[in-house]
């Protein structure tokens, strides 16, 4: 459910394994054998061989691992839930194909085909769990009847959802989620005319929903169409649709307004502050999110020097940071380095934020039905992206929880959006490359943030919130994190990328968080 390290930089996690009785073991093994229910006996035999080495030290029993089958499978009919039904399909065709069971391996495929058929029928939305796992498969024995059955649902989602003519079930976002899944099948197999087919149907749906939208979404959608013709080959489509993206562009940037706004909550009143932030107007919304969870130097600043009172031993003890097989920080005392300090203050605040900033994006996606496109273009009101076809990308990927794309392809998108703003304020962003005599290099996003000119136009908060999300070792560092490989796959939870999209949408008001700062400084 979590982690954190502890005072001397170990990785502790809730709950830890650490300490259960090896015993354990045998009782969930005993469990699994006298239980009547498919779905306990299914937890407790996959808990049973999941945890035999890491808890138990003992080799793995697989007579656990084929009850759990055997009971993921007798469980599907009880289970309401129809992502529980692919859920322990799915779960049951990992074990079998890793245990080398074939008779099991064929009763799990076939089974979850079998789940796949009945909400494809009701067409619902989660047809790709089952595409996913056996479109490509080598190893679960995938017939050419099966394949073919699932290429085909593909296509008919493809086509249902890219028909403009029908607006009850249009939805180019779908649309382009199947051809995502079908075109590098296509291309396997050298069907190029199939793939430019898909491609073109792709860009002719986000076209025609761009028609009907407003010039900031508008403009995002066509970046989607202009992508997706360039992949199809047709250059003169692609042309015309950046030609209309620009336009919209342009429009959208007449319409913007300045804006102030003071927000007060209390804790313990979750609907009265998302009705104070997410509000009838879409555009407005994006402004109080923005706003209301961007960091509040003052406010740290303030929390930093409480410290000395309420936790004097705690506020002089220098902390360090650990990461791996290296100190990745140090902050000393408050006296001593209260910049240190403030940085600390930063991390537990962007802790303190989760529950409030998912219900927010919670309640923006189900007051204002936002797609994608609304975040991209948002980020681009000032236009800092002269191609939104990545933001696009990372804010789709994060809309449907895939937290690892969605940060490593975003946070490279915020830093060329800060290397944007430096270049726009007179701020040199390139610099001698270190060993290559007469050549440069781009600088990063460290040195962008903490040049004064940058922190200036950004306000003292919004350079902060960039500094201790982004770009200080001090802080949760991502940018870093990121781009060296530092991170491991739990760490790309849910609210790394609400952060991360969050401040998506702080990349959209940069001009008007400078100009509030100097006012208040004023």
């Amino acid at each position: 459910m979590g982690s954190g390290v502890d005072g001397a930089g170990n990785t502790v996690y809730f709950p830890d394994i650490v300490g259960t009785s090896s015993e354990a073991i045998t009782h969930w093994a005993n469990r699994t054998r006298t239980l009547k229910h498919p779905f306990l006996r299914a937890r407790y035999a996959d808990l049973a061989w999941e945890m035999s080495g890491p808890i138990g030290k003992r080799k793995r029993d697989p007579e656990d691992a084929r009850i759990a089958v055997d009971s993921y499978l007798d469980a599907i009919p009880r289970m309401a839930e129809e992502h529980e039904h692919f859920q322990f399909a799915i779960r049951a065709l990992d074990l079998a194909v890793l245990i080398g069971d074939a008779e099991r391996t064929e009763r799990a495929r076939k089974k979850l085909m079998d789940v796949h058929r009945g909400l494809m029928k009701s067409h619902s939305r989660t047809w790709w769990y089952t595409v996913d796992r056996l479109l490509d498969d080598k190893k679960a024995g995938v017939t050419d009847d099966e394949r073919a059955e699932l290429v085909a649902d593909l296509e008919s989602i493809i086509a249902m959802r890219s028909n403009s003519g029908d607006p009850a079930n249009c939805d180019p976002h779908e649309a382009q989620s199947a051809a995502e899944r079908l075109v590098p099948y296509y291309r396997r197999l050298s069907k190029h005319d199939d793939a430019r087919r898909l491609h073109m149907a792709v860009a002719e749906a986000f076209e025609q929903f761009a028609s009907n939208a407003d010039p900031m979404l508008a403009a995002a959608l066509l970046q989607t169409a202009t992508d997706e013709y360039r992949n199809a080959g047709s250059k003169e489509d692609r042309d015309r649709t950046r030609i209309l993206m620009q336009k919209q562009i342009g429009a959208a940037g007449e319409n913007l307004q300045s804006f102030e706004h003071k927000i007060e909550i209390t804790k313990d009143d979750m609907e009265k502050f998302l009705d104070l932030v997410v509000v009838d107007d879409i555009g407005e919304s994006f402004v109080r999110i923005a706003r209301e969870f961007m960091l509040k130097r003052p406010h740290l600043e303030d929390q930093v020097q409480k410290t000395l009172k309420e936790a004097p031993l705690m506020a002089h003890i220098t902390q360090m940071i650990y990461a791996d097989d290296r100190v990745a920080a140090k902050i000393g005392g408050v006296d001593e380095d209260s910049f240190g300090r403030l940085f600390h203050q930063a991390k537990l605040a962007f802790q303190f934020e989760r529950p409030w900033l998912v219900q927010a994006f919670q309640r923006l996606f189900e007051k204002h039905a936002v797609v994608p496109q609304h975040f991209a273009g948002w980020a681009n009101r000032h236009g800092l992206f002269d191609d939104m076809s990545l933001l696009v990308e990372g804010t789709s990927a994060w809309a449907r929880e895939d937290h690892v794309k969605a940060a490593h392809v975003l946070v490279p998108q915020v830093e060329r959006a800060l290397r944007k703003i430096a270049d726009e304020l007179g701020v040199p962003v390139t610099k001698a490359h270190p060993t290559v005599p007469g050549t440069s290099v781009a600088i990063g996003m460290g040195e962008i943030l903490y040049h004064q000119k940058v922190a200036d136009a950004l306000g003292r908060d919004a350079t902060l919130h960039f500094q201790a999300l982004y770009a200080d070792p001090r802080g949760m560092n991502l940018r870093n994190e990121i781009a060296h490989g530092l991170m491991e796959g739990d760490q790309f939870h849910w609210h790394l990328g609400n952060l991360i999209v969050h401040s998506i949408l702080m990349l959209g008001l940069w001009k008007e968080f400078g100009q509030i700062g100097k006012k208040r400084e004023g």
